[in-house]
């Protein structure tokens, strides 16, 4: 029986895409249609999780955040024939996109959600980032509101980042629960679900990119790919719970 919840932060409870919207216009002005822009910040979220991925699997190819960043804006560019793209013009994308994700909020809808949720779960959020970054991305989407700090893990607290079930492990001690009680949102085939998984959580993927499975040893619970969608199905969730 699930009696946990615990949350990815980053493109699960918010959109990137406008920031990434934002900060790709600023820095390359290529005037891109509505529709294509899609189809590239898709590409780009595809190509930066399978980079982590290959970074976290060959102990002899670990990728910096900006090796991460250039590769994949460099597999994009060159996927849609698109000009401009230097060292110098990537690293002003990641500084313009970090910037840009000071204005987030939280998906339509999940307010009410956690008002429903904490009252039923514990509710927990593990993050990759230092703590001064997430922590203030958290305060921005007022999430403070429903996790406190205690209930609160980042790679800095860790000391180790996802995909290491390590930090899902310390969740467990945090909440004196058994990995088959918790649960797992993330959007991060490789960083969410695989180590979750790993550490016998329940899973569920927020898969708002259509990104294949890439290991058919490792299945979600449940995948979903809207934001209505997970409302949903946390609600559900929810309404089982007496």
């Amino acid at each position: 029986m699930i009696k946990a919840i615990v949350f990815d932060v980053d493109d699960t409870l918010y959109d990137t895409k406008p920031s990434f919207v934002q900060a790709f216009e600023e820095t390359f002005n290529l005037n891109i249609p509505e529709k294509q822009m899609n189809d590239i910040f898709s590409n780009f979220t595809q190509q930066e999780q399978l980079a982590i991925a290959e970074s976290n699997s060959d102990s002899d190819l670990k990728l910096s955040d900006e090796e991460i960043n250039f590769h994949s804006l460099h597999h994009t560019f060159k996927k849609f024939d698109l000009p401009g793209l230097t060292q110098e013009t990537a690293n002003a994308f990641a500084a313009a996109f970090e910037t840009a994700s000071n204005s987030i909020h939280l998906f339509d809808g999940l307010t009410t959600v956690f008002n429903t949720l904490t009252t039923k779960f514990k509710l927990g959020i593990i993050t990759n980032g230092s703590n001064d970054v997430q922590l203030a991305k958290i305060m921005k989407l007022k999430l403070h509101h429903w996790f406190n700090r205690e209930q609160i893990i980042t790679s800095e607290d860790a000391k180790a980042k996802k995909p290491d079930p390590l930090i899902f492990t310390l969740m467990n001690r945090k909440f004196n629960l058994r990995g088959n009680e918790m649960m797992y949102i993330g959007s991060s085939y490789y960083e969410d679900i695989v180590p979750a998984k790993k550490a016998g959580w329940e899973t569920v993927w927020y898969n708002s990119h259509q990104s294949p499975i890439a290991d058919p040893q490792i299945i979600p619970d449940q995948t979903v790919q809207t934001p209505e969608e997970l409302k949903d199905l946390l609600m559900d969730l929810a309404a089982q719970v007496d």
